[in-house]
């Protein structure tokens, strides 16, 4: 973590100001079709944890395909290279539970979970080149809220659940966001090839809901979340009369990991598609 700022630190100055084109305001939205992803011990950490039951064999997974996301982008850049962006990112599907507890007789838990994302970056923004790389580096803070909560597993059906509500666990936090983007553009045909790496750092509560705690729910006061984005693909860009035009295709890759390992290491992975105009 640590090395990642310090990287961001040092190109910020460095990087020599590029070219006159990619002055002006920018809008910029990706399509992502992102699979989620939670191991059966993440899926312990959020529905059971301390509150293990002696009769749990198999604590269940969470499967998904690939599902829709977006993130929007509005960003402003200087004649200086320097500038602001806004990025928006969000993520809200239904997801499928099972489980099998080895009581007398046996019980089947299925059902579904909601996943519900939400990530808000504002950011200071630099553009330099550095040798044939298009560099461009952003710092600033982040807002996040995820929540991953059920009401339809049949936990009701278990001897020992004491709590009959929705479980789940809901964190919403604040902090500094870091990214760095490499681009390589591909002589003069207008197409690029780049790769960008973000961290964030937030901090926030987490309140988790279970069905063997009497209640149904705790906080965890001052939980820190890191979460980790990689993007790599191509991008393309074509001067029309009055903006440019901007595509792209990308593969990315998410990491959220939280200190008490309440939101079970929850990650993303998937590919995306991206437009936008520069005036």
């Amino acid at each position: 973590m640590r090395k990642f700022f310090c990287l961001v630190c040092v190109l910020l100055p460095s990087l020599a100001p590029v070219s006159q084109a990619a002055e002006g305001l920018t809008a910029e939205v990706e399509h992502l079709l992102l699979a989620p992803k939670l191991s059966d011990v993440g899926v312990q950490n959020i529905f059971y944890l301390e509150d293990l039951l002696n009769s749990v064999q198999e604590f269940g997974s969470i499967t998904s395909d690939t599902s829709y996301a977006q993130r929007l982008v509005l960003a402003y850049e200087g004649d200086n290279a320097g500038g602001a962006q806004i990025r928006w990112f969000t993520f809200d599907q239904d997801l499928d539970y099972s489980g099998v507890v080895e009581e007398t007789p046996i019980v089947n838990l299925t059902g579904g979970v909601n996943l519900d994302v939400d990530a808000i970056d504002a950011e200071f923004t630099q553009r330099g080149e550095f040798h044939v790389w298009n560099w461009f580096a952003t710092a600033g803070a982040r807002y996040a809220r995820l929540a991953l909560r059920e009401d339809s597993i049949n936990f009701e059906d278990l001897i020992d659940t004491i709590w009959f509500g929705s479980t789940g666990v809901e964190f919403e936090g604040v902090g500094p966001t870091a990214s760095v983007r490499g681009q390589r553009h591909i002589g003069k045909s207008g197409f690029s090839l780049f790769g960008s790496g973000r961290m964030s750092l937030l901090f926030g509560d987490t309140e988790r809901f279970s069905a063997f705690r009497a209640g149904g729910s705790y906080v965890n006061p001052n939980e820190m979340v890191q979460v980790w984005e990689l993007q790599m693909g191509s991008r393309f860009e074509r001067r029309l009369q009055n903006f440019d035009l901007l595509t792209g295709i990308f593969w990315e890759a998410q990491r959220w990991d939280s200190d008490s390992n309440l939101l079970g290491d929850l990650g993303f992975h998937g590919f995306g598609v991206n437009t936008g105009l520069r005036y």
